[in-house]
């Protein structure tokens, strides 16, 4: 039983998948931080400061209460730089490191094939023997 969660853990998408969450988490607290640092206060100045009582994005419901659309558009945003950090940085290059890895094990399989297509054709040029598929050596029909 622990031999096979080893296997698991061990796998990599699965350390793939927790590093991941980590990077994610720690950056989306940075963002959070500058967008209410930053980007909210910009958004209160356009729209109305929170302690205003109206204002473009502030529609008062009656007594205290009000549809805030400064807190909506400030997470939005948010969510936006997080999205799009992490698919410039995570997704892109990871996308590129598959395909040039992909690229790589192609071109190994390319190498091995004619490797072994060297190999038949030497064996069969020297030996006289039978062919891959049966046929005599010298019998080539096509």
């Amino acid at each position: 039983m622990l031999k096979g969660f080893k296997d698991f853990i061990s796998r990599g998408n699965v350390i793939d998948l927790a590093v991941a969450v980590v990077i994610g988490a720690a950056f989306t607290g940075l963002v959070t931080a500058f967008t209410q640092s930053v980007i909210q206060p910009l958004i209160d100045r356009i729209g109305a400061g929170p302690d205003a009582e109206y204002g473009i994005l502030r529609i008062p419901l009656g007594g205290d209460q009000f549809v805030d659309l400064n807190a909506v558009l400030s997470a939005g945003i948010n969510f936006l730089i997080v999205a799009a950090v992490i698919y410039f940085v995570i997704v892109v290059p990871f996308k590129k490191l598959k395909e040039r890895d992909a690229k790589v094990e192609s071109e190994e399989t390319e190498l091995t094939l004619l490797t072994e297509i060297r190999d038949l054709l030497r064996a069969e040029a020297s030996g006289g023997s039978a062919g891959r598929h049966g046929s005599p050596a010298g019998d080539h029909t096509e």
